[in-house]
């Protein structure tokens, strides 16, 4: 007697089924009926291409059917009428029963005793795996925080205002207030009443909505001490990977797809769920006149063409967070773009080379791209959110524990609601499972802003991954579940900064920078320190085109140190100052 294992698509995604050989067909379809809770009878049945539903006795031993077995894929269709007339009994689950300590099944008086116990507490009740009296926590207990907080989740359902197959966090399952966390995971605390553990102690410095990403593999190692050795791995402490979401192929556990499919080869479910850790923990803009600038001349079109850049700046702990990373942007590169009232479309940019080579020789590097918006319908949209995961994607790197990871800004300068005239900046990041969705091409283009939508299989072998939201298939979603906040702040303190000046006139803009310009720029700072003269990120820029990029990368080493440029550079800057 051996056991069958196949893999059933129906509407609501892929399931894995088995049974054993010596089963019925009959048993088979009363067991796929049980999983998508549907009668029986409402189900066809089809394999390569057969309806074994009409063709197949239900008394048959699956191990006599054709066809049917390990790894055999089958097609499931639901009549909804035969549905409809005969809906399935789903049977509600047992209510969980009291034990006392080391697993005995409590009596009447025991459990009593409890019921007071939980209506004094308000807190546990024992389970049958506890290894303690009644007076004593362990994670076994059964906790009545649980309860407290679904009631609070289907009050939060009443903020909703999309219809009825609409999705929004209002409706998600809320990742729980902080200090209700808090009081549930105290019962795993195994030290005296002054000691701290992750359990217990905060977050952070300060508090946070997301835990820092070297703190989340800490606290994953933490739940495993003692468990193996050191530099031992178990599914506690291993980094969390890039998942691919496409179909794999080349499973070497039976024929080739699709002849025959396991488990392993089909792309995973997906809960629709916030994601719990972040990247980088907070944004330090030290280039606010820049960014006051880019307001400026896009105010100056009536805000009907959308601008974008891209950030350069340099990444740091940040003291403020636990095991927490700071992003410090210091300039803004402007690519060559034509910009629309909701769009902005990116030209051909020989020079975007230039701006790494400068950023790269003062020890920065990219970290992120900003661009403007009059919207206030969604904090990303389903485009912009696209356009996000496929930077992020670009400029991942190896993290020290092995996975892959991106730490690339995504920052809108955005009009206040209430007030037009005032913009503000707003910092995000895409999940690294909406980054990954992205890449592997399940997402296609909505046409609508607030809502992403899954692409549709190209043919019946293409098998998509299905999205889970409350127990249901989703094909269409709001975009926010993909989004990760980012704290941000400016420093006011310039020291710090490695350009300190910002107002060379800049690139890619409908007045042009002129050798006039460059004139009047350096006889207005001829006072100040050569290094101080030249730290203009624009500057560089324009002399990077005017004369070459190895003379400028030169200039920059004495900016980096800050050290006096030689006069064989500032002659040269010089003559071109001058003109012929």
């Amino acid at each position: 007697m051996s056991e069958v294992i196949v893999m059933i698509r129906s509407e609501i995604g892929m399931n894995r089924v088995s049974i054993l050989s010596n089963q019925t067909f009959s048993d088979f379809v009363n067991k796929v009926g049980q999983i998508l809770n549907k009668p029986p009878e409402s189900l066809q049945l089809n394999l390569e291409g057969v309806q074994i539903s009409s063709k197949v006795p239900p008394t048959m031993a699956i191990k006599n059917i054709p066809k049917f077995e390990n790894g055999a894929f089958i097609n499931v269709l639901i009549d909804t009428k035969k549905a409809q007339q005969k809906p399935q009994q789903i049977q509600t689950p047992e209510q969980p029963k009291v034990y006392t300590a080391f697993g005995k099944l409590a009596n009447a008086q025991q459990i009593q005793q409890v019921d007071h116990k939980i209506h004094e507490n308000k807190d546990h009740a024992l389970s049958q795996f506890c290894q303690h009296g009644p007076q004593a926590k362990c994670i076994n207990c059964l906790s009545q925080t649980s309860n407290k907080i679904d009631k609070q989740e289907k009050t939060e359902i009443n903020k909703c205002k999309h219809g009825e197959g609409g999705r929004c966090l209002n409706c998600a399952p809320y990742e729980q207030e902080k200090k209700n966390t808090k009081v549930a995971n105290k019962i795993l605390c195994q030290h005296g009443p002054n000691g701290k553990c992750p359990h217990c102690i905060d977050e952070g410095q300060i508090e946070a909505k997301h835990v820092s990403f070297d703190q989340y593999l800490h606290d994953m190692k933490f739940k495993c001490r003692g468990q193996h050795p050191e530099n031992g791995r178990c599914n506690n402490c291993l980094p969390p990977t890039m998942i691919s979401y496409k179909l794999k192929k080349d499973c070497k556990n039976h024929a080739p797809y699709p002849k025959a499919m396991c488990n392993n080869c089909l792309p995973p479910s997906i809960l629709l769920k916030r994601q719990v850790y972040r990247h980088v923990d907070y944004v330090e803009f030290l280039n606010i006149p820049e960014m006051s600038n880019l307001v400026q001349y896009w105010t100056s079109k009536g805000k009907t063409e959308q601008r974008m850049g891209f950030l350069y700046g340099y990444y740091a702990a940040d003291p403020n967070y636990q095991n927490g990373v700071r992003a410090i942007v210091e300039a803004i590169y402007e690519p060559p773009q034509k910009g629309s009232f909701g769009h902005v479309e990116l030209l051909k940019d020989p020079a975007q080379s230039h701006a790494d080579e400068i950023a790269n020789s003062l020890e920065m590097e990219k970290i992120g791209w900003i661009f403007t918006n009059v919207n206030h319908d969604c904090f990303l949209s389903s485009e912009e959110l696209r356009q996000a995961a496929k930077y992020q994607q670009l400029h991942s790197i190896k993290h020290p524990e092995g996975c892959l990871v991106s730490k690339f800004l995504t920052v809108v300068l955005r009009t206040k609601k209430d007030n037009p005239d005032e913009v503000v900046p707003e910092v995000y990041m895409v999940s690294d499972q909406g980054q990954q969705l992205e890449y592997d091409g399940i997402f296609q283009n909505s046409g609508r802003r607030k809502v992403l939508q899954v692409r549709e299989p190209k043919d019946e072998l293409d098998v998509l991954p299905s999205f889970v939201y409350n127990g249901k298939s989703v094909k269409e979603f709001e975009p926010d579940f993909f989004i990760v906040n980012v704290a941000h702040g400016y420093n006011p303190n310039s020291n710090y900064n490695t350009f300190k000046l910002y107002d060379f006139p800049v690139e890619n803009r409908s007045v042009v920078a002129k050798q006039q310009d460059l004139k009047a720029f350096l006889h207005k700072h001829q006072k100040k320190p050569s290094y101080h003269r030249f730290a203009d990120f624009h500057l560089l820029l324009f002399l990077s085109k005017l004369i070459d990029i190895h003379s400028i990368v030169n200039i920059t080493t004495f900016i980096a140190s800050e050290c006096e440029v030689p006069n064989e550079l500032l002659d040269i800057v010089k003559m071109y100052s001058t003109g012929p």
